[in-house]
């Protein structure tokens, strides 16, 4: 039978709630306690202090005072009144000037002039001598820096008798860390009013704390983080309750107190020796590029796996993130702030930040600031995502090589790569939809106009247009006329390409249609696109018309210029034109562009919808017609003609072209390689050679590529790795193309891996160690391949041959890399868990789906392999 389980975050929980005192000192059986309600003193007869317990020299008093905690007496002789005690929020931000000021009058009016310090020396000692009990007397009092030091004496470390040992009178004021949170405060308090007799900050006190074992979860973001935020909040905002303190100094606190929370709580712990000087957090580059998880607090949870988050904690994180502008003016705050800010960037761009706002729905604090300062503060927390985006865009961090240096460049760069992403998946309107929102924001100064460059405007432009949104192409049209940006012939061309890859005949007809009558010539890119668009679209006649009509208006033209009309005495219009003034032919001439265009469409259409006679004999037409205009074939051509009669199946005509390629002194591309090795195992070139010989063989041929210049790319030799196993087996070869990859920087494509994986798990017995091999490539490499298939064959074949260990490894890995994985294989997961014995961690993988944790947001697949998951 299972016994109870409770997790890791709940277990941390109620360790730190248990009260650390082993050897109380309980009252005597023999002590009578008098149950009468407790007489107050005669303002005339002064309090007697002697050296007895508390509970002999006041026993009418001690079973209350064991109930409700000590009784705090005036210094100025008055009676017994009961302590006042903070509310849950208005410690966060009020000012306790008031309340500290009302005890202390008596002594400052003796004083000449008016200093706390010189006052607290002369102030007698509490009754008592019990160390909480002294503490709270002085903060009671005023006297923040006196108790301060009674607790650095009293409380020397986690065994010490204070905490081991204590006093009845202290029990109470240990209960629940009472007297400690009482000091924090305090001590927060007189940071924030810049008093200079406090020896303490926010960042010693919390220090000290966790040294002793005596923190508690809600010193740090309710009691700590959320008062210092407030205070620069209050700071920024210049409110009615402006902290004494400088905004410098205030941030730099903030940024202390946050250093220290990574440094006790967050993944790399060790001994609490010193205040670390440097931030406990991992690197940019070991951050992962994709969280599976949208939540930024769940993104941060994963750093400070000791504390459970809070909507608090994530408003202090976030806000912080807001006023970097302002931890950016000053040096010091730059250095201080530039790691936090780093990794926190790389948490927001594209988080969501809803939980969040709970914070701010519900704290009375925030409800006290301005409305339009919470009004401001929101906006900046809702756009906080966005700003992490492009701070990551201009930086060029997602780049590579292609970072140019240029903030602008490289963030419209960037935007245009999130773009495309979106589009390719066909089925994320919305996501494409907040991608406008947010470059709509990003490129709008406050104030100001949107500034969208008009390369961007084309790209939303032809991707609604794929996804079946032609309203929202409209919509993101009207906002280019409003902000000035004339449309162009390449807001055009975007149009027409985004109805060719939807499949939408009619409506690439009709935007061909307007884009001439509103005067616009079209140019070679256009009529590529216009030729490509129909012939894809499997229009393959009218895309021959529109080949002929690209022609005849060039040749219609050039007949115009060069043979003009004369006219008459009594005609109107110039005559006969000088040479040198001559129009220009403004129709483009047809080019091998446009050429490569309609080949490459006709090589595309599958084979099933046109025969491959037919597809050769249009091929012909075109080859004809490009004859009339002068124009030469160059690499791209051969390739697709190459390609067209490999899959028609004519070898020997393939090679033909490749041998006319040659003769025309045309040099194959990469693309023209990657064929003809196909080719060569098609051909069967490999048979009849041994394995060792075949190794030989390949590795020659690449390497006879290079030395003729070319730049192998994975693709090819992703091609030559699957056939190599595929036909024959032959894995000695594959590895040694993989280390021929490896010493040319070069990372095997997923389709390698995907084909290596499934090769190893079939074998007799499965390889696994070249399986563990592989993984361990796969998370250590540079540039991870996503293909989520390769990940599911790992999983699936882990969980077929009973590797439970390394499957929940790789599963781990998964979530922390960001991979997803598909239903088949967390179904195999679970199986595999379950035929373990393992019935709690199957139930958790479950539980985790269902409830949308590291695996649910992105299962794939689709609703056919949820329900089957949801069956087993």
């Amino acid at each position: 039978m299972l016994g109870s389980y409770v997790c890791r975050q709940c277990r941390a929980r109620l360790s730190r709630r248990a009260v650390p005192i082993r050897t109380p000192r309980w009252q005597s059986r023999a002590t009578f306690l008098s149950l009468r309600n407790p007489k107050p003193q005669d303002d005339a007869e002064p309090t007697k202090t002697t050296e007895q317990s508390p509970i002999q020299s006041q026993p009418e008093a001690a079973t209350d005072e064991y109930r409700h905690g000590p009784r705090i007496q005036h210094m100025s002789g008055g009676g017994p009144q009961r302590e006042r005690r903070a509310g849950r929020y208005s410690r966060l931000v009020d000012d306790s000037t008031e309340s500290e000021t009302q005890t202390l009058p008596t002594y400052l009016e003796n004083t000449e002039n008016g200093n706390i310090e010189n006052v607290q020396d002369k102030l007698p000692l509490e009754a008592g001598d019990s160390p909480a009990q002294s503490i709270d007397a002085a903060l009671n009092s005023g006297r923040v820096g006196h108790a301060w030091s009674l607790f650095e004496k009293n409380y020397t470390s986690r065994d010490c008798e204070a905490l081991t040992d204590p006093a009845l009178g202290d029990l109470p004021l240990l209960n629940n860390g009472k007297v400690f949170m009482h000091l924090l405060n305090s001590v927060n308090a007189a940071f924030c009013k810049g008093q200079t007799n406090v020896a303490a900050t926010p960042t010693l006190a919390l220090f000290k704390y966790e040294q002793l074992g005596v923190a508690r979860p809600e010193y740090w973001a309710r009691q700590t983080l959320s008062y210092l935020t407030y205070q620069a909040i209050q700071a920024v905002n210049a409110t009615p309750k402006k902290p004494q303190r400088d905004l410098p100094s205030l941030l730099s606190e903030l940024l202390s107190v946050w250093q220290l929370f990574f440094q006790c709580l967050g993944r790399n712990t060790g001994p609490l020796e010193t205040v670390s000087t440097e931030w406990q957090l991992p690197s940019s580059d070991a951050l992962p590029e994709m969280y599976e998880s949208k939540g930024f607090s769940m993104r941060l949870q994963e750093y400070h796996p000791r504390y459970i988050g809070n909507p608090t904690l994530g408003f202090c994180a976030v806000y912080l993130y807001t006023i970097s502008d302002a931890l950016n003016s000053i040096d010091s705050l730059r250095q201080q702030a530039a790691p936090f800010l780093q990794f926190l960037h790389r948490l927001l761009a594209g988080s969501y930040v809803n939980p969040v706002f709970k914070h701010t729905e519900q704290s009375k604090v925030f409800h006290g600031l301005p409305v339009e300062v919470q009004k401001q503060i929101r906006k900046e927390i809702d756009g906080a995502p966005l700003k992490a985006m492009a701070m990551i865009g201009s930086k060029g961090e997602t780049l590579g090589p292609e970072d140019t240096g240029d903030a602008a460049a490289n963030l419209e760069a960037f935007n245009l790569k999130r773009i495309a992403r979106a589009v390719e998946s066909l089925a994320s309107a919305p996501m494409l939809d907040n991608l406008w929102k947010g470059v709509e924001e990003a490129y709008t100064p406050q104030g100001q106009k949107a500034a969208i460059p008009p390369r961007i405007y084309n790209a939303f432009l032809s991707g609604f247009m794929v996804l079946s949104q032609p309203q929202r192409s409209v919509d993101v049209w009207n906002h280019m006329i409003a902000h000035g940006i004339k449309p162009d012939l390449l807001s055009w061309v975007a149009l027409l390409n985004g109805c060719a890859k939807a499949k939408d005949l009619n409506g690439f007809n009709a935007m061909w249609t307007r884009m001439l009558n509103t005067g616009v010539e079209p140019d070679n890119y256009a009529w590529t696109t216009r030729v490509n668009g129909l012939i894809a679209l499997r229009q393959v006649n009218q895309g021959l018309v529109a080949l002929d009509d690209m022609g005849k208006r060039w040749l219609s033209a050039e007949n115009v210029i060069n043979n003009p009309q004369t006219h008459g005495k009594n005609r109107k219009g110039p005559g006969n034109l000088p040479k040198s003034s001559k129009a220009v032919n403004k129709c483009p001439k047809p080019s091998i562009e446009v050429v490569n265009g309609a080949i490459s469409a006709l090589v595309q259409i599958r084979p099933g919808s046109m025969r491959d006679d037919k597809r050769i004999e249009f091929v012909q037409k075109i080859l004809l017609w490009a004859r009339n205009f002068d124009i030469k074939p160059n690499a791209i051509t051969y390739n697709s003609l190459i390609q067209l009669y490999l899959r028609a199946g004519d070898q020997g005509t393939a090679f033909k072209i490749l041998q006319q390629m040659e003769n025309d002194g045309i040099e194959g591309d990469i693309a023209t390689h990657t064929m003809i090795i196909t080719a060569a195992f098609q051909n069967h070139s490999f048979d009849t050679l041994s394995p060792a010989a075949q190794t030989d063989r390949i590795i020659s041929l690449f390497s006879d590529l290079e030395a003729g210049g070319m730049k192998l790319n994975d693709y090819v030799y992703s091609t030559a790795i699957d056939r190599l196993l595929k036909q024959y087996g032959n894995h000695d070869a594959v590895r040694a193309l993989i280390d021929h990859m490896s010493a040319r920087n070069l990372v095997p494509s997923a389709h390698a891996y995907t084909s290596l994986i499934t090769y190893y798990f079939q074998q007799s017995p499965p390889a696994i160690p070249a399986v563990d091999s592989l993984v361990l490539q796969m998370f250590t490499s540079h540039r991870m391949p996503s293909d989520r298939i390769m990940f599911d064959r790992v999983l699936e074949g882990y969980a077929q041959h009973n590797e439970v260990g390394k499957m929940m490894s790789v599963l781990t890995k998964m979530s922390k890399h960001g991979k997803l994985p598909g239903w088949g294989a967390l179904t195999a997961v679970v199986k595999a868990l379950v035929m373990d014995g393992d019935v709690e961690r199957a139930r958790a993988v479950v539980r985790d789906v269902e409830r949308g944790g590291r695996c649910a947001g992105g299962v794939q697949g689709v609703g056919l392999g949820r329900g089957r998951f949801s069956r087993r």
